[in-house]
């Protein structure tokens, strides 16, 4: 009974095994089985980019040939051209009054009409139609074609040629019409080289001007055919791209130049439609065959090359052996990888459901946390003291806090059916489109608006506005602080510094006028009685006595008004000497005492910051003076990396600083300080209480 149930149990544990199992064999099976499919994708896209290579290597090559043989054909062209010029300029030219009346052909337009020629003279021989010249030329250079052309209103008629037109007899009596590139460039006495068409086909040329007298009467041409078709025929015939493929050269019109074997007729039927561009790889059927072309474009002789495989041809053998390989290997790794699997299933099964109950466990506690984290985030949202808004890309509102309904007057549901541009005011709300799109576009943005409460009021806003991704939504979450209080206290700050701008300008006037402009006035008186002829030697040096002593004040009042806009000792000194020597006069007047130090405080500072420092530290000490009865100021400015620090301290009566500060009427000093020292990006804190004097300190970030 014993062992029954034990083969019983290991059934069980079997069949448990194998239903476990086959599951995880299917997906195996599905797995490798797209593996290999993607191995044999993978392997015939590599045969079809190594053949494209191939092919591309290969129409490279030909390029190279139809370049080097350009080169040569250059090369060849321009020493014909040499060879004809010393041979020409070598015997005398003799141009005849006497005329010979031919008919002419235009080579472009094949118009034919009669015209006047002189008569040219050569090695005492008339040269037209007498070809002794130019054959002698191409026999010395074996090859190659020459010409003599004469100027006529026409254009250059060739007088003595043996380039051939179409019935093979010598072009005599054509000519080059002067709208021709040819002409244009001897026209301007310079040499022509490049490919043109001579009578009737393309040949590689050169022209030069023909001159007699100082004057261009004519040209001298050299030239050869730009392709050497059975020398590039038999080069292409040896070419074999691939198993299947063929080499074939023709014009932008599809007219086959070389075809391999001569079959041009055969090949031309494989070409694809349309030929386009520098170059290309084209994949198209012909007559149920998949064909690839590369093709590249050769513009110095207006010509495709064209290399063309059967693409079925070429990968079948390869992909059938890739295929075979693949199964095979795929079909040993199903079955190792079966055989390891059953053998393990249990254990590892156990295992992953213990891990599956330690993971929903941790999932269950992440929830838990997630929820207290909602929980606390809402709260937080809903009892901050800034207005809060989500809103979508498109501004409608999406969520709000209370403090925001409180603010501008609305239910939560009233604002939820808003958008953005409701709750602002009429000159806001016609830039909110614009500002949301740059939010979106930033990321963030701090900037300054204006929102309109339910009852009309307008409020001013600082806005700080984030992008929030969120799958494929994005949202803009803005969180607004209410800057009206802050506006006005920058307003009554500027307020203040405009009137003490005002008084400074009224004192400078006054006293320009109440010193300064007295004192001038008697220069003048003076200076118009030195003009009295009737003054003695003795009166009029008096005077001038006089006069220097009025200029010498008026320099000196002058001098005592400039210091007061900007002190001469912080140009000529720096702020430190200017501020030492402030203190040592208020010293003089045993009022108060001063000390001050300085550390670490160089020349090279900026003015404008010296400027402010001096102006500062003088209206502290007036404010001293003034309100504080102190008996001592502590003055420190020194610098520390890349910050000035000052500390100002006097043991005067002191006062309620918050009292101050919120009054309308008072204050103006400190805040005309702090404006000042904002300015070159500084900060003040003051400290000061009834009967312990006052304390500030300024920071500067250089």
């Amino acid at each position: 009974m014993f062992y029954m149930k034990s083969d019983k149990l290991h059934a069980n544990n079997s069949l448990a095994r194998l239903t476990l199992f086959f599951p995880i064999f299917f997906l195996i099976m599905v797995a490798i089985l797209f593996v290999t499919i993607a191995s044999i994708n993978n392997s015939r896209q590599n045969i079809i980019k190594s053949t494209e290579e191939t092919l591309t290597k290969e129409v490279d090559l030909l390029l190279k040939m139809f370049q080097r043989e350009k080169a040569l054909k250059t090369e060849k062209v321009l020493t014909g051209l040499n060879v004809t010029h010393a041979i020409f300029y070598s015997k005398p030219l003799i141009i005849d009054s006497q005329k010979d009346y031919i008919q002419v052909e235009n080579q472009i337009t094949k118009n034919r009409f009669v015209i006047p020629l002189k008569r040219w003279v050569w090695n005492n021989q008339k040269l037209y139609n007498n070809f002794t010249f130019v054959d002698n030329i191409k026999q010395i250079l074996r090859g190659g074609t020459v010409t003599v052309f004469q100027k006529c209103d026409s254009g250059y008629v060739r007088i003595s040629t043996n380039v051939k037109k179409a019935d093979n007899s010598r072009a005599t009596g054509t000519f080059i019409p002067y709208s021709s590139p040819v002409v244009k460039t001897i026209e301007k006495g310079k040499q022509y080289i490049g490919r043109a068409y001579v009578v009737n086909q393309w040949y590689i040329t050169t022209y030069e001007p023909l001159y007699h007298d100082g004057h261009i009467v004519g040209m001298l041409y050299f030239g050869d055919k730009e392709k050497n078709l059975d020398k590039l025929g038999n080069i292409i015939n040896s070419i074999k791209p691939g198993k299947s493929g063929f080499v074939i050269v023709v014009d932008r019109d599809k007219k086959c130049i070389i075809a391999q074997n001569d079959d041009a007729d055969k090949y031309i039927s494989y070409l694809p439609d349309r030929l386009s561009g520098e170059s290309g790889i084209i994949r198209y059927k012909h007559e149920n065959e998949k064909l690839l072309a590369v093709y590249k474009y050769f513009n110095d002789f207006k010509l495709y090359v064209v290399a063309i495989v059967n693409e079925t041809k070429e990968t079948k053998k390869e992909i059938g052996t890739i295929i075979k390989a693949s199964l095979l290997t795929a079909l040993l790794i199903t079955i190792i990888l079966s055989v390891f699997i059953y053998l393990i299933t249990s254990k590892n099964i156990s295992r992953f459901l213990v891990k599956i109950k330690q993971k929903e466990k941790t999932i269950q506690e992440t929830t838990k946390e997630l929820i207290q984290s909602e929980n606390r985030f809402k709260t937080l949202f809903e009892n901050t003291g800034d207005d809060i808004i989500v809103s979508n890309k498109d501004g409608k509102i999406i969520e709000v806090n209370k403090t925001i309904c409180n603010t501008l007057g609305y239910s939560r549901e009233e604002m939820l059916k808003m958008t953005i541009a409701d709750i602002r005011s009429p000159k806001y709300a016609a830039i909110t489109d614009q500002t949301c799109r740059l939010i979106l576009q930033k990321g963030k943005l701090t900037f300054e608006a204006e929102h309109e409460t339910k009852q009309g009021e307008i409020i001013q806003v600082e806005i700080k506005s984030r992008v929030i991704d969120s799958g494929n939504d994005r949202y803009i979450l803005s969180i607004a602080r209410n800057i009206s209080e802050r506006k006005k206290m920058i307003r009554r700050v500027l307020k203040a510094v405009i009137q003490t701008e005002e008084r400074e300008r009224e004192r400078f006037a006054r006293e320009m006028h109440d010193g300064l402009g007295p004192l001038l006035s008697a220069v003048k008186l003076y200076a118009n009685e030195l003009n009295d002829s009737s003054l003695s030697h003795e009166e009029r040096k008096e005077m001038t006595r006089q006069v220097d002593e009025l200029i010498d004040e008026a320099i000196a009042n002058t001098r005592s008004i400039s210091n007061d806009l900007m002190p001469r000792v912080i140009i000529d000194y720096g702020v430190i000497k200017a501020v030492r020597s402030y203190c040592e006069k208020i010293n003089k007047t045993e009022k108060v005492n001063i000390r001050f130090s300085a550390e670490n405080i160089d020349d090279n500072l900026d003015q404008n910051v010296q400027l402010i420092l001096y102006r500062v530290i003088s209206e502290l000490i007036n404010n001293t003076l003034k309100h504080a009865s102190a008996k001592n100021i502590d003055i420190n400015l020194c610098k520390t990396d890349n910050k000035i620090e000052l500390n100002f301290r006097d043991d005067g009566k002191g006062f309620d600083l918050d009292t101050i500060m919120k009054d309308k009427n008072s204050g103006m000093g400190l805040k005309n300080i702090t404006s000042r020292i904002r300015s070159i990006n500084g900060n003040c804190s003051f400290i000061s209480h009834p009967g312990e004097g006052f304390k500030i300190d300024i920071e500067i970030e250089l």
